[in-house]
């Protein structure tokens, strides 16, 4: 880390500012998880039924993230992250009242994570991005890991306030401490360096920072990008990948639960592999910024994938926990290099905010598919082998459409 005179770049700031924002509206996020058995034992709801709830997460963040992209770029990360925040904070309040279905799919459904936590998973990428010209790999890897921190964190203490404490108090507690921290660190943010005066860390540095940009063309708007395979492949890998992860993530609880584990053990296997995905978010990241598209998400797809097949037999404490730290491995690295392969592709100079708000929708639309997915095939069929191979089926088909991605091409700087 190089210093301004006695103090900090500012970039490490925002750093940490998008570190507590996304880390904590994951954990809100990814609590689904180990909520399905207490709702089911609770109220009687199926499986499925209470699963369309993590999956309206995602249609809801669909619109929602393409939106917030556009008024990012209008009005500022500011003014989305303190509207952000306040949904959050009062979905997780209602989510304490509920006593209906309809009322768990609107309030957590929709507003804590469709509305609430999608506001930042496409803006706050490419704000910090802005604020790195050398260190990006490292600051976004940094930064995803941040999203797994939090659920890791998170899960297991969940699981034991809502079977210790119960359901209304463990909501209260989390909505008014999560959403006090979250709207701290939204004040710190800005948009750009010249908001404070300042060049991106490492850019008065030129002659030793990266060059991250691979693209020929200086300046391409979004129509130019649109007709360029790159996008699409981009956009139907997030897709694919995250049907691929989705299914275990929200699942894996129950799957555990169903082989005989506790509450609390299975809990733990989630936060188990949310802990390990913070090697492959960091890894992944600065693999991402040295190799580009093609090599890290083949690599990330496939240490994801195979690792879901060890469910198809898992029975024990010892196995789910396996499953838990390979699978972890994986999928924390498929998500995190796509704002920096569309500096690579692309240019500083184009429309990053809403080439990565698509990108998102698309991975949006696999996660809703997958937690929609895994609940229904259980409920057709009574047991989780079906479910496990459709996760099985998307990965592989993530990797076949690595294919469509151009091979990156160092800038002859970066040798």
């Amino acid at each position: 880390m190089r210093f301004t005179g006695r103090r900090p770049h500012y970039a490490w700031i925002i750093l940490g500012g998008t570190m507590v924002v996304l880390g904590i509206s994951s954990a809100a996020r990814f609590a689904f998880g180990v909520m399905i058995d207490p709702l089911v034992e609770e109220y009687g709801w199926s499986r499925g039924a209470v699963s369309f709830a993590y999956s309206l997460q995602f249609l809801i963040g669909i619109p929602t993230v393409l939106i917030a992209g556009r008024i990012a770029e209008k009005t500022g990360i500011r003014s989305i992250a303190v509207v952000g925040t306040i949904v959050l904070t009062i979905g997780l309040l209602l989510t304490a009242t509920i006593t209906e279905l309809w009322q768990f799919h609107l309030y957590y459904g929709v507003l804590v994570g469709g509305v609430g936590a999608s506001a930042f998973v496409s803006v706050l990428p490419v704000v910090l991005s802005r604020w790195f010209h050398a260190r990006l790999g490292l600051a976004m890897g940094i930064m995803w890991v941040s999203t797994s921190l939090g659920p890791a964190v998170f899960m297991p203490l969940l699981r034991w306030s809502l079977e210790t404490i119960g359901w209304s108090e463990t909501f209260v507690a989390f909505g008014l401490g999560s959403g006090a921290l979250m709207l701290v660190a939204s004040l710190y943010l800005r948009d750009r360096p010249r908001d404070k005066n300042l060049k991106p860390y490492g850019e008065e540095f030129d002659h030793l920072a990266p060059i991250t940009s691979a693209s020929p063309v200086s300046s391409l708007n979004l129509r130019q990008v649109t007709m360029m395979s790159s996008f699409w492949g981009l956009t139907a890998i997030h897709l694919l990948g995250c049907v691929g992860h989705s299914i275990p993530l929200a699942h894996m609880v129950s799957m555990a639960t169903f082989a005989g584990l506790s509450g609390v053990t299975a809990a733990g296997v989630l936060s188990m592999a949310a802990a390990t995905s913070m090697v492959s978010r960091l890894g992944m990241s600065l693999l991402a910024e040295a190799k580009g598209g093609r090599v890290t998400l083949f690599l990330a797809l496939l240490l994801q994938t195979l690792p879901t097949l060890l469910l198809l037999n898992a029975r024990d404490v010892a196995s789910f926990y396996s499953f838990a730290v390979l699978f972890g491995l994986g999928y924390g690295g498929e998500m995190v290099g796509f704002p920096i392969f569309n500096r690579q592709y692309y240019g500083t100079e184009a429309p990053l905010q809403a080439i990565f708000s698509w990108q998102v929708a698309g991975a949006m639309g696999g996660m809703a598919l997958g937690g929609w997915l895994g609940g229904a095939l259980f409920d057709l069929t009574g047991v989780y082998t079906w479910s496990v191979l459709a996760a099985v089926a998307a990965g592989l088909l993530g990797m076949a459409a690595v294919a469509i991605l151009p091979a990156y091409k160092k800038h002859p700087r970066q040798s």
